[in-house]
C-alpha cells in the first residue's frame, strides 16, 4: 500500500546527553575525565539516572534539545512565517507547560508543513505542523496533541528509544565528545555543544520523531494527557477526541505509524484505553480560549483528509 504523507511526533527524543560534571558524578563518574576514560559505562549509568528522573537529568536533556532544535525545525519545513500564529500557539501552550515537573525551558514552534503531525525533543522542545492545526476541531484536541508530545519529553522516552534502535554508539560518541570539551575548557556547562556530535545524532532523532514510539511509550504519553488535563481543567473525557478525529479522517488502508496515529487497530485501542481511564476521573471543561480562536481564524477546521498535503496553502 502507498504510505500517505502523514508524519506525526515521535515522543521524547534524546533524553539526555552531554552530562555536566555534576551529572556525571551523580551517574557514578567522579569527573569528566572518568567519563572520557569509560564512556560506555558512564553512558549506561547516565541512562539509568535519567530513566529514574534524577536531579541532573533535566539539565542534560535540555542541552541536547537546545542543540538539536534548530536542526530539526529546519528539517521539518522551517518555522511557519506567521508571527500571530506562532504567538497564539505559544500562549495556548503555556498553561500546559506549567504543569510539568521537569525544569525544562518548554518551547513550541509551528512548522511550515501541511501534514497532521507534531513531535517533541528532549528538554521540552516541541514542533507542531500547521497541518495539525487544520484538523484540530476544539481546544481539547489541540491541548491533547501538545500534552501527548510533552509526555514523551517529560518521561524521557527518547533515550530508551534510541538505545532500542541501535543508536547507543552515537550517544556514547556524543557524550565522550562533550566530556572532552569540558575537560579542555575546564567548564561545567554544556551549552557549547559540538556541531559534529549534533550532526551525528540529528538523523537518528529525525527518524525517531517521524516514525512513532513503542506501544508502551505511546500509551504512557497518552496517559500523560490525562495528567495535564486534570491540572488545567480540561475535561478528561475529551482526551481521546483528537485520536478519534484522525482515525475517522485518515483513509482506510493508510499505512502510517506516527506518534499520534497508527494503523488500525492501534489507534482504536488507544482510544478505548484513554476513554476507560478518563471515565474514572472527574469531569472538567475549558472556558474558551482567545488564542484558539486566533488559530482557527487562520486555519479553519478541515473536515476531510487531504490526500496530498502539498495542495494546502
Amino acid at each position: 500500500m502507498t504510505r500517505t504523507p502523514m508524519t506525526l511526533p515521535r515522543r521524547g527524543f534524546l533524553a539526555g546527553a552531554g552530562a555536566s560534571l555534576g551529572a556525571l558524578a551523580l551517574a557514578g563518574c567522579q569527573t569528566a575525565q572518568d567519563y572520557a576514560n569509560d564512556p560506555m559505562g558512564a553512558a549506561n549509568q547516565l541512562s539509568r539516572l535519567m530513566s529514574s528522573h534524577g536531579e541532573s537529568a533535566p539539565v542534560d536533556e535540555a542541552a541536547l534539545g537546545e542543540g538539536l532544535y534548530p536542526r530539526l525545525v529546519a528539517q521539518s519545513g522551517g518555522a511557519y512565517g506567521n508571527a500571530r500564529i506562532q504567538s497564539a500557539v505559544r500562549s495556548f501552550a503555556q498553561p500546559l507547560f506549567r504543569t510539568s515537573k521537569r525544569s525544562f525551558r518548554w518551547e513550541i514552534t509551528v512548522l511550515d508543513d501541511n501534514s497532521p503531525n507534531a513531535w517533541a525533543l528532549p528538554g521540552g522542545k516541541l514542533g507542531i505542523n500547521k497541518g495539525m492545526l487544520r484538523y484540530v476541531a476544539s481546544e481539547s484536541e489541540l491541548a491533547a496533541v501538545i500534552s501527548h508530545e510533552m509526555g514523551h519529553a517529560e518521561l524521557s522516552h527518547q533515550i530508551a528509544e534510541l538505545e532500542n534502535k541501535g543508536s547507543t554508539d552515537k550517544l556514547v560518541a556524543f557524550f565522550k565528545d562533550v566530556a572532552q570539551r569540558e575537560i579542555d575548557a575546564k567548564a561545567s556547562g554544556l551549552h557549547d555543544l559540538t556541531s559534529r556530535g549534533l550532526d551525528q545524532l540529528a538523523p537518528a532523532m529525525s527518524e525517531l520523531i517521524t516514525s512513532g514510539y513503542s506501544r508502551d511509550h505511546e500509551r504512557e504519553a497518552d496517559t500523560y494527557i490525562l495528567t495535564v488535563f486534570r491540572a488545567t481543567g480540561y475535561d478528561p473525557r475529551q482526551a481521546s477526541a483528537v485520536f478519534k478525529t484522525l482515525d475517522s479522517l485518515v483513509p482506510p488502508g493508510t499505512e502510517a505509524t506516527t506518534s499520534l496515529f497508527s494503523t488500525h487497530p492501534g489507534t482504536r485501542d488507544r482510544i478505548e484505553r484513554l476513554d476507560d481511564a478518563a471515565a474514572r476521573l472527574p469531569a472538567g471543561g475549558s472556558a474558551g480560549s482567545a488564542d484558539f480562536a486566533t488559530i482557527k481564524a487562520v486555519f479553519p477546521t478541515r473536515l476531510y483528509y487531504l490526500r496530498n498535503p502539498a495542495e494546502a496553502s
